[in-house]
């Protein structure tokens, strides 16, 4: 029987039977596993066995419910550009319709940067260095926003009792007519608004207007994109029906199209946004009817002046329901359904006919991997080995491993476009290796290695439990073809029953190893498996 070489007292009943036997002519054994190994009774070799792996194409991702959105353009010379929009419903969160005789003052879409805080003294001004940009920062993109004039269905038509899947190819409808558009880029000192009153004057000589400054919760940066006036005077303002509820404001407005487009240089920047706490706020000034003299009921059941005000100027403060013009917010969040769409253009790129023409017999000579819908690599192993031979030899399995080496011609340290991490799954059944559960993510790997030079180096897994399943000559596991893909934090399993891969990925970093027919014959693909067999 091949098995797995134990690491603690946990396993030792696996091997009882072979130990019994074993101490009857080592009387010195004093324990087990490694052990046995330094003892003489065990003879530890390495077996080295080609991999072959090829590109495969994603097409599409599941692109909503994610806990991350992307939202910008990148391009390099390995994968083409992508480009990353956003459509979302926005849910009302006020009660009824924007009072008497409203009047807009400015509408900020609001999507907060993931930032850290770079400045430990809180009372200092703040200063943020963002999170999850990926690309050049400093180089803009076009930014667009549309009226979407897609419905974006909760259920899906043909199956109302199913969850109605969004993928990131889907094209959706939107007004041609843009709310904004202009060149963007990320800035990480955007945390303050602020807010011109149209109607609110505080010097009638020079005309100058009151200004509310307004700062985000917790005081992080977070994008403000100023939205067509005009148009939520004349379709929100003038149909106050559509506010009656939830439902009727979905109907009545389907929600925006987030979109990025290259700008003069492509080579720009992608973001991963959390969009929890999103929203379009709509800053409005409105008439609300108010008393001069406030008053209220102390314990003693007397009553108080709470505050006396001449609003209406005319030398008493004894008038009820005075016209006020009153500073106003309506909040709108993303909520509902909110979605990715993923563009890519792989045109000159060296990735294009690597996808277009892999060589699933002996594999490619490069694997690019890409997440957000990218690319992965399909991966053979033991291909051309006799499994029933191995299978027979009975060792014990004390490692396997298996190696996948960065390209580093392509590929150096300043390019943050590089996945700290890949994942290794069973391709065929769509399930996690069992290594992940039984070992743990840190022991299974798949962290960038990095060589003494600080650059990238490798990523590698231990597939050892996995390996001893396949090699089982009593109860073997039918070997299956494997799936390398850059990381996302959903691939961790939550339980030991989470063994479905999920189709999600919102991290769109890339990198370029070397293949099964490298021509670094040195740093082509490796599987090692370090095994035992008893003197």
């Amino acid at each position: 029987m091949t098995t797995k070489v134990v690491r603690n007292f946990k396993h030792v009943m696996m091997f009882s039977l072979l130990i019994i036997g074993v101490m009857s002519c080592e009387s010195d054994i004093e324990g087990v596993g490694v052990n046995l190994v330094e003892n003489g009774v065990f003879d530890t070799q390495s077996f080295n066995s080609d991999v072959t792996a090829y590109n495969q194409n994603i097409l599409k991702r599941r692109a909503h419910g994610l806990g991350q959105y992307l939202l910008g353009v990148y391009k390099n010379d390995n994968f083409g550009k992508f480009e990353a929009s956003i459509v979302t419903q926005l849910t009302y969160q006020g009660l009824g319709d924007f009072g008497i005789d409203p009047s807009i003052d400015t509408v900020i879409l609001h999507m907060p940067y993931q930032a850290i805080d770079t400045n430990s003294v809180a009372n200092d001004p703040r200063e943020f260095q963002l999170d999850s940009v990926y690309g050049n920062k400093d180089v803009e993109f076009n930014l667009n926003v549309y009226e979407l004039d897609t419905y974006l269905n909760t259920l899906d038509p043909l199956n109302p009792s199913d969850e109605l899947i969004y993928y990131s190819d889907q094209d959706y409808e939107y007004v041609s007519s843009p709310l904004f558009s202009g060149a963007f880029k990320p800035n990480a000192i955007d945390t303050v608004l602020y807010v011109k009153r149209q109607e609110i004057i505080i010097d009638s000589e020079t005309l100058e207007h009151d200004i509310d400054t307004i700062k985000n919760a917790g005081v992080v940066p977070s994008i403000k994109i100023p939205l067509n006036e005009d148009f939520f005077t004349n379709n929100f303002l003038n149909n106050p029906s559509a506010f009656e509820s939830t439902g009727t404001f979905i109907d009545f407005f389907n929600g925006l199209y987030i979109q990025a487009t290259e700008g003069e240089d492509p080579a720009s920047s992608v973001m991963s946004l959390n969009l929890a706490a999103a929203k379009m706020s709509i800053y409005f000034t409105n008439t609300v009817l108010t008393d001069e003299t406030i008053t209220t009921t102390n314990s003693d059941g007397d009553v108080v002046v709470v505050s006396e005000t001449d609003l209406n100027n005319d030398g008493d403060t004894t008038d009820e329901d005075v016209p006020v013009r009153t500073k106003q917010t309506a909040n709108f969040n993303f909520s509902g359904v909110t979605a990715n769409t993923y563009t890519r253009d792989y045109t000159s790129s060296e990735v294009e006919s690597a996808l277009n023409n892999p060589n699933s017999t002996i594999g490619d000579e490069k694997l690019y991997i890409q997440g957000a819908a990218g690319s992965i690599a399909l991966i053979d192993i033991l291909k051309d080995e006799d499994i029933e031979e191995l299978r027979a030899n009975n060792w014990l399995i004390n490692e396997a491993k298996i190696s996948f080496y960065v390209d580093q011609e392509v590929v150096n340290s300043s390019d943050n476009f590089i996945p700290k991490r890949l994942f290794l799954y069973n391709y065929d059944e769509n399930l996690q290796i069992s290594d992940v559960i039984t070992e743990g993510p840190t022991i299974f790997g798949g962290t960038l290695l990095m060589d003494d030079n600080g650059e990238p180096y490798k990523y590698q897994f231990n597939i050892t439990d996995y390996l001893s399943k396949i090699l089982d000559s009593n109860e073997p596991v039918d070997i299956s073809k494997l799936a390398l893909k850059v990381y996302n934090i959903n691939d961790i399993p939550a339980s030991v029953n989470d063994v479905i891969i999920d189709d999600y990925n919102w991290d769109p970093r890339g990198i370029v190893l070397h293949g099964s027919q490298s021509l670094n014959t040195e740093k082509r693909i490796k599987l090692e498996i370090i095994y035992s067999e008893i003197n």
